[in-house]
């Protein structure tokens, strides 16, 4: 298997390691890669990347018929999964916040939001 345009990459070049990118085209084993965060393009070799897509791709064909996710059994609590649509700003603030330590469980603070929420609009029912 081989590197493909769109597969996401993680560079391992000293000064930009850990960075990640989109490859945009294959010449030759030299990859035409964008960086996510600049959008600036450069060309690596693909040996200077790990693959991302690749790697995901090599497991599908390998397990194609694995379950993803936990297994079933090993919950500690009954907890259902859900997509929300949160502003950009309020988002990065979270995250930051997060990063300096002043939230350590994004479940456990989400969770106690929305009690305090519902615990004030059942009070305003009754």
């Amino acid at each position: 298997m081989i590197a493909e345009p769109g597969d996401k990459v993680r560079l391992k070049l000293a000064k930009l390691t850990g960075t990640r990118a989109v490859i945009e085209a294959v010449h030759d084993g030299v990859l035409v890669i964008r960086l996510e965060e600049s959008g600036a393009r450069m060309r690596v070799d693909a040996d200077d990347v790990t693959n991302l897509s690749l790697a995901a791709r090599k497991a599908w064909v390998s397990v194609p018929d694995r379950r993803v996710g936990r297994p079933k059994g090993l919950r500690f609590c009954d907890r259902v999964s859900v997509t929300l649509r949160i502003d950009r700003d309020l988002w990065e603030d979270f995250q930051a916040k997060e990063t300096l330590g002043l939230i350590e469980d994004r479940t456990a603070l989400i969770n106690e939001l929305l009690r305090a929420k519902l615990a004030r609009l059942a009070a305003k029912e009754s």
